[in-house]
């Protein structure tokens, strides 16, 4: 998270809140909620992902570069689209390159049963989980053939 917010800083973007490791914690592990405005979309809190609470903002003019901003990476997890237009809506789950699209609420949303997981052509997890799609992911499939003629 240190690197991701130097390198934000250092391509123009701001912190408006939080920042910094949380002191008081029983480590130095925590880190303080933080907001950055003004991310580019050639950072590293925008390339990598940094498994922190870090949210980064990325302004866009229109749906059509907030579809391209979201669709040109390796990530493909769940994204989180808020409208009061169902054609937007609908938009966004048909362009959307991610596995899991969630309208007007968060992306901690996920049901165990249902399939959760990045999409065709990311790099980021492994696969399907959830239901039947955990069990095929877990599961090593082998064919065995035996000739047990002539043996006792």
């Amino acid at each position: 998270m240190d690197a991701h917010l130097e390198d934000a800083v250092a391509k123009g973007a701001e912190i408006v809140v939080g920042g910094a490791r949380d002191s008081g914690r029983p480590t130095q592990l925590y880190y303080q909620p933080t907001v950055v405005d003004g991310v580019g979309v050639d950072t590293l809190i925008n390339r990598d992902e940094t498994f922190g609470p870090i949210v980064p903002l990325i302004t866009v003019a229109d749906d059509d570069q907030a579809l391209a901003v979201v669709n040109d990476t390796h990530l493909g997890l769940q994204a989180a689209v808020y409208t009061r237009s169902l054609k937007r809506a609908f938009r966004y789950l048909d362009t959307l390159r991610v596995g899991n699209v969630v309208v007007n609420d968060s992306t901690d949303y996920w049901e165990a049963h249902e399939p959760f997981g990045d999409a065709a052509g990311t790099r980021t997890g492994s696969g399907r989980i959830g239901g039947r799609y955990t069990l095929r992911d877990m599961t090593d499939l082998k064919t065995a053939v035996l000739d047990v003629g002539g043996l006792d």
